[in-house]
């Protein structure tokens, strides 16, 4: 039997077995001994790949494409008269030939679909009415659900509609308009309401929601395989998906198959987005074939569960000159070396954000090659700066179109350079963490009153020791857009820079000043009457000197805000209930 799905899932299959073949080669070239007895060389390579454990999983995928390759040939080389197991499951999902074949032959939407779709929402907005409740926060923004980056959708309700826009002529049917001016309508209401409320009255108004109303959407395992397969069908305008929580339950046959599904679709997916799933080189390599000219970029979020352990395979297989990746998040992963990173840095075309926080592989010699091949388009980099010296942030300095910037863990920076941060006119973000050696002269050198850092809205620098109150008065004055002001482990820090900040920072919406045990807080008695109108989160853990009273109050004049007491506790109510008790 031979269909078209069939033909290219067999010829997807084998050049995902060539690819793997290919960095299997390469493996085997550049492979690391192993130092088994020795602990020294074990610590010095443990930076280094690929090792014999690599070349292990590579066979390993190898010869699960190719049980997969044989599967499909032998279905695909059986007479269509003559199909003695059409039932028989070719994977662990239950996916059989004759199912396969009725992908095909698929033509009306299925309202079941719109039906599932429903129950997938209604879970979403459970999930995130809870996330909301326990971090106290009572907004609810129901458009993060099922859409995002819409500007056809948004979340006014049905009923906010004027009176004017619904009044029309009787003997019109809605359904006789055309398809522009339904899409009007339709932006009108909240993607929660057209999904439960709209799509399911009719085929049609289904077919247009689908097609239009989803730029984005997350997948869970709420739904069935089939079910998420049926619906990829109808999503034309799909721009980004996540998949989320589906850990080993997919096998590779059903990721295919839902890609397959994605790429006959639509064009336009750019973002891929993986949550609690099991990643393996095979997914990958997939995610190659199917999307090498629309997929942009890809984010592997921290695994809540056991990670897959042989990340630099995954580095590895993305780092293709076909693609058109530019934007890769692969922080707090495992098993990434430098040979994953380098492979990733020196083979996409180009790299305009690159995210591998606590990845300590990263070395001043990493950060040279990638500056050198992609410091005309690089804006976002966030790595681990563990292994890194003054030296790496020379060569960022190479990258002029900067506009985020955060190093982790900068143990071995002196901070005698950190006036190059002034070179990056478009800075929006920057962070720096672990900086207790670094003296109070590299932040008077970087906030030295030379260069205002107009476009700054973040700025996050942790366990600065040495940072003085008229530091603090230089980066009010030279960063005059703060929305976001980390600055913890400051123990020079005294109320006379609180009260600058307070007082002069009108855009800051979020304040975190952990361990800064001099300050007082006195003039948060008004807030947000005279000052800080619109904060919405103030961090005061392991401030000793700020009265848990006083940060009651503050959260009864305004409960909006998310308040962090010494203890690391949110106050909330209850610290409210308990204060009028004692009283």
């Amino acid at each position: 039997m031979s269909s078209l799905l069939l033909d290219r899932l067999l010829l997807t299959s084998i050049n995902v077995k060539h690819r793997l073949e290919s960095l299997l080669n390469l493996c085997r070239i550049y492979e690391h001994p192993s130092w088994k007895n020795d602990d020294q060389y074990e610590e010095f390579y443990r930076f280094y790949g690929p090792d014999h454990s690599d070349i292990e999983e590579l066979e390993v995928s190898i010869v699960s494409i190719s049980s997969l390759i044989e599967n499909l040939q032998h279905e695909q080389d059986i007479d269509e008269d003559y199909q003695p197991f059409p039932d028989y499951p070719l994977c662990k999902n239950g996916w059989t030939l004759k199912e396969i074949e009725q992908l095909e032959k698929e033509k009306c939407l299925n309202l079941n679909i719109i039906n599932q779709i429903g129950l997938h929402t209604l879970n979403q907005c459970y999930e995130e009415l809870n996330e909301k409740q326990s971090s106290s926060t009572t907004k609810f923004n129901n458009e993060h659900l099922t859409s995002h980056d819409l500007n056809h959708l948004n979340t006014t309700s049905l009923s906010s509609i004027p009176n004017s826009c619904i009044s029309c002529d009787t003997n019109k049917n809605l359904l006789d308009l055309p398809t522009e001016l339904l899409l009007q309508i339709f932006s009108l209401i909240s993607p929660f309401e057209l999904i439960i409320n709209v799509a399911p009255t009719c085929r049609y108004f289904a077919n247009l929601i689908l097609n239009y109303g989803f730029s984005h959407i997350d997948l869970s395992k709420i739904i069935s395989v089939f079910d998420v397969t049926h619906l990829l069908s109808y999503l034309t305008h799909l721009r980004s998906i996540t998949f989320i929580n589906w850990e080993n339950e997919v096998s590779i046959l059903t990721w295919a198959i839902w890609f397959d599904r994605i790429a006959k679709t639509t064009s336009k997916l750019h973002t891929i987005r993986f949550q609690n799933i099991h990643i393996c080189p095979i997914l990958i390599c997939f995610i190659v074939e199917y999307f090498p000219h629309c997929l942009q970029t890809i984010i592997f979020d921290y695994q809540q569960h056991k990670g897959y352990e042989k990340f630099d395979l995954i580095l590895s297989l993305l780092a293709d000159k076909t693609i058109q990746l530019k934007h890769i998040t692969a922080s707090y992963q495992l098993g990434i070396t430098n040979f994953g990173i380098l492979q990733l840095v020196k083979n996409l075309n180009i790299i305009v954000e690159l995210n591998l926080l606590y990845i300590e592989a990263i070395n001043d010699e990493t950060v040279k090659v990638l500056c050198d091949k992609h410091n005309s388009y690089l804006e976002i980099l966030k790595i681990d700066g563990a292994q890194l010296t003054d030296k790496a942030l020379e060569y960022i300095d190479y990258c002029r179109k900067m506009k985020s910037i955060m190093i982790e863990f900068c143990t071995n920076m002196t901070g005698s350079n950190f006036h190059i941060f002034q070179n990056f006119y478009n800075l929006k973000e920057l962070c720096l963490s672990k900086l207790t050696t670094v003296p109070l002269e590299s932040f008077q050198l970087l906030f030295n009153g030379k260069h205002i850092f107009e476009h700054l809205i973040i700025l996050k620098l942790g366990e600065c020791h040495l940072i003085d109150d008229d530091c603090v008065r230089s980066i009010i004055k030279m960063c005059p857009r703060l929305i976001d002001f980390t600055c913890t482990w400051a123990y020079c820090l005294t109320d006379d820079s609180f009260n600058e900040i307070v007082i002069r920072c009108h855009h800051l919406r979020r304040l975190s000043l952990v361990g800064c045990h001099q300050i007082y807080g006195q003039i948060l008695h008004d807030v947000p009457e005279k000052y800080f109108y619109d904060i919405e989160y103030l961090n005061f853990e392991q401030c000793n000197q700020i009265e848990d009273d006083l940060l009651v109050k503050l959260y009864k004049r305004k409960k909006s805000i998310s308040i962090i007491n010494y203890y690391g506790t949110s106050v909330d109510d209850d610290d409210d209930d308990d204060d009028e008790r004692n009283f």
